[in-house]
């Protein structure tokens, strides 16, 4: 038998793994057999365990293709950042967190196989000291922003950035994958415009905010 190329090896590699995808989907994880994966990808039994020893790695094989395609469009849209606590920047990233669930929705519904069947065990480092990444890309911008005085005292902009990510991706994805239908009461401009400004502006008015800052100082006196 004719020994494969490494491109006819791979060619296979990804007929087995759109299959078992589309099924653990379709039926979850532990629903799903080594023989219906088989099955789908029109290979044998037997040829699939050649390539694959347990549905643990194929599983785990799809997440790791996946996480190295979300990480590589992730840095570009914070490489489009310039200034990151900006409304126009927060906006911007509104909107390219919602293209990326919109074109990646497989991986958003693997990643909630893995929390029901798995407890999060393979996306966790995803999420994993998020705020510390921030840290690390924006570390600079962060710093000019504070000296600038362009946040509120006691405001970090890590985790008010991380805040409104975190925000945008919860937004899209009960929208697409949740059948949201509009949740807010907003189209997806709309909400992404109203997102960016409690975010960037507060919700409270300047005489709100005055009004229990004064009720604060009394009780504290």
């Amino acid at each position: 038998m004719p020994k494969l190329s490494d491109e006819a090896i791979q060619e296979r590699m990804a007929i087995i793994e759109d299959a078992a995808r589309e099924l653990f989907i379709k039926h979850g994880f532990h629903a799903t057999s080594m023989r219906d994966i088989a099955r789908r990808a029109g290979v044998s039994l037997g040829n699939l365990y050649n390539y694959y020893a347990t549905k643990d790695a194929i599983f785990e094989s799809i997440i790791d293709r996946y996480l190295g395609v979300i990480d590589m469009e992730l840095r570009a849209i914070f490489d489009e950042i310039d200034e990151p606590m900006e409304p126009a920047s927060l906006r911007k990233l509104g909107s390219n967190v919602g293209r990326l669930v919109d074109d990646h929705s497989d991986f958003w519904l693997l990643m909630y196989i893995d929390v029901l069947e798995f407890q999060n065990q393979h996306f966790r480092k995803m999420f994993d000291g998020v705020s510390d990444r921030f840290r690390k890309i924006f570390g600079r911008r962060f710093r000019d922003a504070e000296k600038r005085g362009d946040l509120r005292v006691g405001v970090e902009p890590a985790p008010a950035f991380t805040a409104a990510y975190m925000q945008f991706f919860n937004y899209f994805l009960v929208e697409k994958l949740f059948g949201g239908n509009h949740h807010m009461g907003l189209t997806d401009e709309q909400a992404l415009n109203h997102i960016t400004k409690i975010f960037a502006y507060g919700t409270l008015s300047e005489a709100s905010l005055a009004r229990f800052k004064k009720t604060a100082n009394k009780a504290a006196g």
